[in-house]
């Protein structure tokens, strides 16, 4: 259709925007659709905090570098987590280094789109302080090390808040044996009752070689 007649593509656009709020266009306007690939850093630890970041795909990780040298994993990340969130709200520097570790998709929502639904709907700024305020009790009861570090990013509802464990918000998993002589469901059982603990686990065997999770 659109090779035929391209003026489709305007029709459409044109009965979009009309049906869409001022406001819904302002922030789709002032998000930023990014690529990552596998090993980038999304930001770096002490960068200046001007943005908030929505996971739409893929997989980050949080390290903190401390005093000595070493660094510790501060959290994991996958879709629909936002990171940033309290960093860009209070105006810190950013306390961890987030990279990707695998081709991640990310939505970018700079600080003066965030500044604009505070003041538009200060709801959400409410529920967010909610959100962080159950997040730093459960850090407190669950999680040692720095909490500051492992408060910086912010699970939705739907996903898993135990940051703690960088597992927690894993989807799916596939196991693939390197040669024919790994005994794959063996592992794939033994790795499932391993996986208990998490949550539930749904286990496939699909054609070939492959298990999921």
């Amino acid at each position: 259709m659109m090779r035929e007649d391209p003026r489709v593509v305007l029709n459409v656009a044109h009965t979009v925007v009309k049906r869409v709020s001022p406001f819904v266009r302002q922030i789709d306007f002032a998000l930023d659709w990014m690529a990552v690939e596998a090993g980038r850093a999304v930001y770096r630890q002490g960068d200046k905090s001007d943005s908030t970041f929505i996971v739409l795909s893929g997989r980050l990780r949080s390290v903190i570098a401390k005093d000595d040298g070493k660094k510790e994993l501060a959290g994991e990340y996958g879709r629909g987590d936002l990171i940033g969130v309290v960093e860009a709200l209070t105006h810190m520097n950013r306390a961890t280094t987030v990279h990707a570790i695998r081709d991640s998709e990310l939505a970018k929502l700079p600080e003066g789109a965030l500044n604009s639904i505070k003041r538009r709907y200060p709801q959400v700024v409410t529920r967010l302080i909610h959100l962080l305020g159950e997040k730093i009790l459960g850090n407190m009861q669950q999680v040692s090390g720095p909490l500051a570090a492992r408060g910086l990013a912010l699970h939705t509802p739907t996903s898993k808040w135990d940051v703690g464990n960088p597992a927690s918000n894993l989807s799916t998993v596939s196991i693939l044996p390197v040669s024919e002589d790994v005994p794959l469901t063996a592992f794939t059982l033994e790795l499932q009752l391993a996986l208990s603990g998490i949550g539930t686990q749904t286990h496939t065997h699909t054609h070939g070689p492959v298990c999921h999770f």
